[in-house]
């Protein structure tokens, strides 16, 4: 019991030391993991810089890289221009792309039923039903704070008339353009 409380409190304190001062203040506690991570990188090298190996494999590889020396494979993505986590952006840009442009069919839906409809013409102050739409996709859109900010660095600013259509041109793309 003693051993197991010992142990429990040499682990908060280290959780906390790494929080409160980065890896820099327990790079003694480190070092066996640091270790087994290089290793097995290492090992999957050979694995992973054979382009004659399945593109499967050298995949895997990868993540095993990934997993056990993530500092490093920050560092070379940043070194070449975060193109992994631009990508990942995107990728989830166009997700939510989706998400909204698949809603606008909805939106019919909802405005069949009277009493809903009433009550969004005076929250949007409009009959029409394209502008009705219009207007319930632009509040959808606002509602996805990732996706309002990566379009308006990587696309500019989308007036509420052409949102509709900017979402359908990211909803079609499928490999990353920038």
């Amino acid at each position: 019991m003693l051993k197991f409380l010992a142990g429990l409190v040499l682990g908060l304190a280290a959780a906390y030391a790494h929080v409160a001062w980065g890896p820099s203040g327990l790079s003694i506690f480190e070092i066996p993991d640091r270790l087994r991570g290089n290793l097995i990188s290492s090992a999957t090298e050979s694995v992973l810089y054979d382009l004659d190996q399945p593109l499967e494999k050298r995949q895997r590889a990868l993540e095993v890289l990934f997993q056990n020396r993530p500092a490093f494979a920050a560092r070379v993505d940043s070194e070449f221009g975060n193109a992994f986590l631009r990508n990942l952006y995107r990728r989830r840009a166009l997700r939510e792309a989706r998400e909204l442009r698949l809603g606008w069919r909805a939106f019919d839906e909802a405005l069949a039923k009277p009493a809903l409809r009433a009550a969004l013409e005076r929250k949007h102050g409009t009959a029409d039903t394209s502008a009705l739409k219009r207007a319930m996709l632009m509040q959808a859109f606002r509602r996805k704070p990732f996706l309002v900010q990566w379009v308006a660095r990587n696309v500019g600013p989308v007036r509420e008339e052409a949102l509709l259509d900017m979402l359908t041109r990211l909803s079609r793309q499928e490999a990353p353009a920038r």
